[in-house]
């Protein structure tokens, strides 16, 4: 069995989750697969497939992509199908709108380290249990998810909304535990996040000397957090272990 990493954009990779991955290959190896490229072949069957990791991008699932109705295809199945997933940002929207819910775009995009705190179910939650009350977290988003999917399960949140949910198998959150200082660096440099910058109030510099303070304790609470991802659901899977 291995671990696809479903990549959207050559930015929004793996990033720092490739720490906690690289540090399990021996348990499962995992594989970047890039949803976007014209030649890619999505898995029909889950038997040799450990789990998903879908990450991040620039896109919006309001748009019209080639590869957007393949890609929510997969991850409606690997839901019924009972698979491991964990979506970040536009990850989490495709979950989203893959399982009935919705996505819009925002009058103006958010890019902020955000505290979150559990909800009142969020603290019994094997992936969601372990984040430190009141950590922040970085996130940068110009569409949103203003419905849940109906079988979601909020986990946690911010001043705003809810940060990270649970369908079934699938773990969702709107940011991005992956980043560092280096990743958001890059994501200043895009023209269309550029603008998204400029909508949303933010000077580069001083984000970019926030994340520098922020980004150990910013780093500890993510990569931990999707370290449990790993080693909860997709070792139950690769072991066969209940525990």
């Amino acid at each position: 069995m291995e671990l696809l990493v479903l990549e959207h954009h050559p930015t929004t990779g793996v990033c720092r989750f490739g720490d906690v991955l690289d540090g399990r290959r021996e348990m499962v190896p995992w594989r970047a697969v890039d949803v976007t490229a014209g030649d890619v072949q999505l898995p029909r069957s889950f038997d040799e497939v450990a789990g998903l990791v879908v990450m991040g991008g620039p896109q919006s699932v309001t748009e019209a992509h080639p590869w957007l109705e393949g890609e929510l295809d997969l991850l409606r199945r690997a839901v019924d199908a009972d698979l491991p997933v964990f979506g970040v940002c536009l990850g989490a929207q495709l979950l989203a709108v893959a399982t009935g819910g919705t996505v819009t775009t925002r009058p103006v995009p958010e890019i902020a380290f955000v505290p979150q705190r559990h909800t009142p179910v969020g603290g019994d939650d094997d992936l969601a249990a372990g984040w430190p009350a009141g950590a922040a977290t970085f996130i940068w988003h110009g569409d949103e998810i203003t419905v849940l999917p109906p079988d979601a399960v909020p986990l946690l949140e911010g001043p705003e909304q809810v940060t990270a949910w649970r369908v079934g198998s699938a773990f969702a959150t709107q940011a991005h535990p992956e980043v560092d200082t280096e990743q958001i660096a890059r994501w200043v440099e895009l023209d269309d996040l550029d603008q998204q910058l400029a909508a949303a109030g933010t000077d580069a510099e001083a984000l970019l000397a926030e994340a520098a303070r922020r980004e150990r304790f910013v780093l500890a609470a993510g990569l931990s957090l999707f370290g449990r991802f790993v080693d909860g659901p997709v070792r139950r899977r690769v072991t066969g272990s209940n525990r």
